[in-house]
């Protein structure tokens, strides 16, 4: 029997219902300002004692996962070739889809980053600051929420829309390269946790708009498949 895109009820799906709850929303959001009170000064200061920057410097390589620009290059590129030099509209939508769901959290990020102007752990070793200060063009007011963690997350979620049989596998790598950001003393723990959850939101509006658009159907249409 076929299964039609508003019945289907798929992996992602089952997280959506669960994380868009509105006492998942609250407990986490709880969670949130409980970490910037509580938990950020001491967890960035106990491990800028360890120092894993030259510690752990394969840690680095991790991190960099989370860099957009190879997703934002490498993804126009496949669905410039699926287009134009192999054509399948399959995989031409879900790189377009894939692209979209890099570009749609960085956009917001970075204007979030702007607008609330939060120190980076770096201040607070260097200067004592801690906290947000407003609209800010200073990278170094740029750490809530986390952009690397927007960007791979986001990513992430995307494939997990995709590629629905190795969601929890995506979800653990994203996980572990976001956790990075706060092992190196790049971020906080809360910012990345807001990152996470704003990344969540975002694709989860996205992919609640593509599965009504025609235009977009070939790029989630693997997981009409059981």
């Amino acid at each position: 029997m076929n299964t039609t895109n508003q019945t289907l009820i798929t992996p992602f799906d089952k997280l959506m219902k669960t994380c868009i709850n509105p006492w998942f929303a609250l407990g986490y959001f709880t969670l949130i300002a409980i970490s910037f009170f509580y938990f950020d000064q001491p967890i960035a200061l106990f491990f800028q004692s360890l120092d894993l920057t030259v510690n752990a410097p394969w840690l680095r390589w991790i991190t960099n996962l989370g860099l957009g620009g190879p997703y934002l290059i490498g993804l126009l590129l496949c669905a410039l070739l699926f287009r134009y030099v192999y054509p399948s509209p399959k995989w031409e939508s879900r790189s377009w889809f894939l692209w979209l769901c890099v570009v749609i959290p960085s956009i917001i990020c970075v204007s979030i980053k702007i607008v609330l102007g939060r120190s980076r752990p770096e201040l607070l070793f260097n200067d004592g600051l801690y906290g947000f200060y407003g609209l800010k063009l200073s990278s170094k007011f740029w750490s809530f929420p986390s952009g690397h963690t927007s960007t791979i997350m986001g990513f992430v979620f995307g494939l997990c829309i995709v590629f629905p049989r190795y969601m929890y596998a995506f979800i653990l790598t994203g996980f572990t390269i976001a956790t990075s950001r706060i092992l190196l003393t790049h971020h906080f723990l809360s910012d990345v946790l807001m990152a996470t959850y704003l990344s969540f939101l975002e694709i989860s509006l996205f992919y609640y708009w593509v599965k009504r658009k025609k235009w977009m159907t070939e790029a989630i249409s693997i997981t009409h498949h059981p």
